[in-house]
């Protein structure tokens, strides 16, 4: 797929991202760090095919790696105000920076912030899809409601799907430095349209987020 097909599918983020914009000031402050991903996630993309296209940068490894820092600190804020150790601030933010000294080590102490390096992807990733196994399973022994029409249920599916998704993609990518085949070459392909799938999910949870004084009976 070439860069302009991959810019386009990627401008579906828009669709969750307006309807964040539309309804901000219904959304509850413990949905605040999603929606600020999205507008980060949405720069990033931007950022990328600007660099490549309009100034012929090889690589868009610098936005890329600055974003998924990004999106690790503020995920792990949007677990954290959902319940996640939030009777233990010091082991979430051991937790945090402990995860985030990976980025650390692996960009900036060995100057590899320039490429595209699998272990901080890898980690990250399998943490976020633990987090948002153990949010579902807590609404389903909790939560009385109908998941399906649940935001923050939506919201964990479409992580799990992205993040199972990137942990491939990582794989696939590491493989075809060493040489590429149609099976890593496929999984690499997918990984745009897995993306379209996971922000389309996200503005149908946005959409159904409730007014804030029906959060507050929650």
């Amino acid at each position: 797929m070439d860069v302009n097909s991959t810019f386009v599918l990627s401008q579906v983020i828009l669709f969750p991202l307006v309807v964040g914009l539309v309804r901000y000031k219904t959304v509850r402050v413990d949905y605040r760090p999603f929606f600020w991903l999205l507008v980060i996630g949405f720069l990033c993309e931007d950022v990328s095919y600007l660099l490549i296209e309009r100034y012929q940068v090889h690589t868009n490894a610098v936005p890329i790696n600055i974003y998924i820092l990004c999106e690790w600190v503020l995920l792990a804020f949007q677990f954290h105000h959902w319940g996640f150790l939030k009777s233990n601030k010091k082991l979430f933010y051991a937790l945090l920076l402990g995860t985030a000294g990976i980025w650390v080590v692996e960009n900036l102490v060995f100057d590899q912030i320039t490429v595209f390096r699998p272990y901080f992807p890898f980690f990250y990733s399998f943490l976020l899809v633990l987090l948002s196994v153990r949010e579902i399973n807590f609404m389903i022994t909790h939560d009385n409601r109908v998941l399906l029409k649940n935001t923050r249920f939506l919201i964990c599916i479409g992580f799990i799907i992205y993040f199972i998704y990137k942990i491939v993609f990582e794989w696939a990518y590491q493989l075809s430095l060493l040489g590429k085949s149609d099976f890593t070459t496929t999984i690499i392909y997918l990984f745009s349209y897995i993306n379209v799938v996971t922000n389309i999910i996200f503005g149908i949870a946005l959409l159904i987020i409730p007014q804030n004084r029906e959060f507050k009976l929650e």
